[in-house]
C-alpha cells in the first residue's frame, strides 16, 4: 500500500471518529453523563450521587445497605444534617427547603421504627411513582401534611414537615413520590 492510500485511510478514520462524536456527544450531555458527581461520606458507609438535569437533581444516598433515590426540583435546596449527641435518634437526615431555611421537610432514616401519636391523626395513602405506597399523615383537620411514612417499604424512613404550607407542602409530596428505597445486597 502506498503512502497516499494510508493517508486517505487515516483521514477517513479520523473523519468517522469526529462524525460519531458529533452524533453521540449531545446524547451524553442530555443524559447528564458528564455531570455526575459522586462523594464518599467518610463518617459512614454511604455514597451520595447527584445528577443535575434541566429541572431536577437526581439525588442518591446509601445508608446501611439501603439506597435512597429522589428527584429534587432544582429550585429546592438540600443539605445533609450530621448526627450529634442531641440528635442521635437517626442515622441520616436530609433537609429540603425552597427559599426559607426555617420552613422545610426533613427526610429521616431513623435508628428505630418511625411512629407517631394517633390522636387527631388521619392518613391518606398515596402511590409513589414506582407503584409502591406511602402514607401521608395529617393532624386535627389541617390541610398541610405533618409526616410521610413508607411502612410497606421501610419502617425506619419518614419525612417530617417543619412549617411548609400550601403550594410548597404540596410540591414536596409530588417530589417525594419519586423516592426509591432499595435494599442493596452488597
Amino acid at each position: 500500500m502506498n503512502k497516499s492510500k494510508k493517508i486517505i485511510i487515516w483521514i477517513l478514520i479520523l473523519v468517522s471518529i469526529i462524525v460519531i462524536g458529533v452524533i453521540f456527544a449531545p446524547k451524553l450531555i442530555e443524559n447528564n453523563e458528564f455531570f455526575k458527581f459522586i462523594a464518599k461520606d467518610t463518617n459512614s458507609n454511604s455514597v451520595e450521587t447527584v445528577n443535575h438535569e434541566k429541572n431536577k437533581q437526581n439525588y442518591s444516598k446509601v445508608i446501611d445497605n439501603i439506597k435512597l433515590e429522589l428527584n429534587i426540583p432544582n429550585e429546592w435546596k438540600y443539605e445533609e444534617i450530621p448526627k450529634n449527641e442531641e440528635n442521635d435518634f437517626y442515622k441520616y437526615a436530609l433537609k429540603l427547603y425552597k427559599s426559607n431555611e426555617n420552613q422545610y421537610a426533613m427526610l429521616y432514616f431513623y435508628n428505630n421504627q418511625f411512629s407517631v401519636c394517633g390522636t387527631g391523626r388521619t392518613l391518606k395513602n398515596v402511590n409513589l411513582n414506582n407503584g409502591k405506597e406511602m402514607s401521608i399523615g395529617y393532624y386535627d383537620g389541617k390541610k398541610d401534611w405533618s409526616d410521610i411514612s413508607f411502612n410497606n417499604i421501610n419502617k425506619n424512613i419518614a419525612v417530617m414537615n417543619y412549617g411548609l404550607t400550601d403550594a410548597d407542602a404540596n410540591e414536596v409530596i409530588q417530589f417525594i413520590k419519586t423516592i426509591h428505597i432499595i435494599e442493596n445486597n452488597l
